[in-house]
């Protein structure tokens, strides 16, 4: 037998918009968001970078339940207000992330470096988990990667995306690095392969 869901009606949503302190309410949405973000997902995202991807998140989910009415209440499951709009936050942080990573066209020969040499689009956005990491670092390491190499894919897994910051990061002359980022962008085939094997 089906299991019959009670769905808020439009009076009870209509008492959390007017019984609710929405200044206060929608700041701690947003903590709760990039609380999330960083240690559900582990994204490196500057702190402005994260605040307007929070906002735009609460901003969606305010709009999919006031407006749109498409995301219901089921009062049966969350009879907390709060408890149940958290639980469409997570969810649609989920499903956002999964999408970007759709998006990504990984047949583009530019995939991993801009014009600048930088990394595009950065690991960070990709998402990578601790298990594709490794998987990437011993492919890098099977591929003759020298450890100043490994130390680059490392910083760019991290989120460090700049040449400069990531040879401070590492601790190389101007020349050591220029050497081994040289080498390193020679492998990117190898972080590209991997990667769309894994649906990124």
């Amino acid at each position: 037998m089906e299991e019959i869901k009670t769905i808020a009606s439009d009076e009870l949503l209509a008492q959390q918009l007017s019984n609710r302190d929405w200044d206060k309410f929608w700041v701690r949405l947003m903590g709760r968001c990039a609380w999330i973000l960083r240690k559900r997902y582990n994204v490196k995202w500057s702190d402005a970078e994260l605040k307007d991807f929070s906002r735009d998140i609460v901003s969606e989910i305010i709009n999919k339940i006031f407006i749109e009415k498409k995301r219901k209440w089921n009062v049966d499951s969350y009879p907390n207000f709060e408890d149940f709009i958290v639980s469409a936050i997570d969810s649609h942080i989920n499903n956002t992330l999964k999408k970007s990573k759709t998006e990504i066209e990984v047949g583009n020969d530019d995939f991993l470096f801009n014009k600048n040499g930088e990394f595009a689009p950065s690991i960070e956005q990709i998402i990578i988990g601790k298990e594709l990491k490794e998987q990437i670092f011993e492919e890098l390491q099977s591929s003759g990667a020298t450890d100043d190499e490994l130390l680059i894919f490392e910083c760019l897994a991290d989120g460090i995306e700049k040449p400069d910051e990531i040879r401070s990061a590492i601790g190389l002359s101007e020349e050591e690095f220029h050497n081994s980022w040289r080498r390193f962008k020679r492998k990117r085939e190898v972080i590209k392969q991997k990667l769309a094997a894994n649906g990124y």
